[in-house]
């Protein structure tokens, strides 16, 4: 089974030039005409979070029109950019009792999507109602193979702002519900704008980078938060049985080849 993880959008409204001097619509078309061309045959497109940059209806209205007709379903949730009910008018299906939160299974897998948005904050984190959710479905699908999708980091990342204030901040009640189940096998988040690998006991965790603007490399020390022009990619993920492959790929320039050996 092939899944298709992009990030952190941030898309605008036709209004607003750029971001960064960055098109972020353009770069999101681009990812997508890059995944048609080469991942046709991937079960799902998966969008963890972050779909626009400043919400408003304008905004969503962009982000829905370049995504809705696409040949591989495509599965957003939010992230602190969104808004939940500006998201809803255009994805009205995918929530529980008004959180985006949501699940999709197949014979093998089951896959979870959280909802880890704290309303105009950075930082994330999963109530009652929505980790009580996610226990539930944990227990439905015990005899699953477990994927979970989110926004926010649940483990530390190193870089001191996205720590500090932006990270899911209950993390330790959400690492009690996961540590209780031998059948989860991944989870896969947002937010950060880099390609990062985490390990957790039996769970391994990744993020890629943006499909807009990324994050820059600054270690804990530092305590700054920068961006920078490194190039927006997607990540691959290729799922066999317990076993998981994944490529970030570099979409921008992805025709301009040449002959030579590694």
């Amino acid at each position: 089974m092939k899944i298709i993880h992009l990030s952190d959008t941030h898309i605008i409204d036709t209004k607003q030039k750029n971001l960064y001097g960055i098109d972020p619509s353009f770069r999101l078309r681009k990812a997508l005409e890059s995944i048609q061309k080469y991942h046709k045959d991937a079960s799902m497109v998966v969008i963890t979070g972050d779909l626009v940059d400043m919400p408003s209806k304008e905004a969503y209205a962009v982000f829905y029109d370049i995504v809705k007709d696409f040949s591989i379903p495509v599965y957003p949730i939010v992230g602190n950019h969104d808004k939940r009910e500006l998201f809803l008018r255009y994805f009205p299906k995918l929530q529980f009792e008004g959180f985006v939160q949501y699940s999709l299974e197949t014979e093998e897998f089951a896959f979870l999507f959280l909802d880890t948005l704290v309303a105009d904050k950075p930082y994330g984190n999963l109530c009652q109602k929505r980790l009580t959710w996610l226990k539930n479905k944990l227990e439905n699908y015990k005899d699953k193979k477990i994927y979970i999708f989110m926004h926010h980091h649940p483990l530390k990342s190193f870089l001191y702002e996205m720590d500090s204030d932006a990270n899911l901040k209950n993390s330790d009640k959400f690492w009690d519900i996961i540590d209780r189940y031998d059948n989860i096998l991944h989870i896969t988040y947002g937010h950060l704008h880099r390609i990062t690998q985490m390990q957790r006991k039996n769970v391994s965790l990744h993020s890629t980078k943006s499909t807009t603007f990324q994050v820059a490399f600054t270690p804990d020390e530092t305590k700054e938060h920068l961006t920078n022009e490194e190039k927006p990619a997607y990540c691959i993920m290729f799922l066999k049985d317990t076993n998981l492959l994944l490529h970030h790929h570099e979409f921008l320039y992805e025709d301009e080849k040449y002959t030579g050996y590694c």
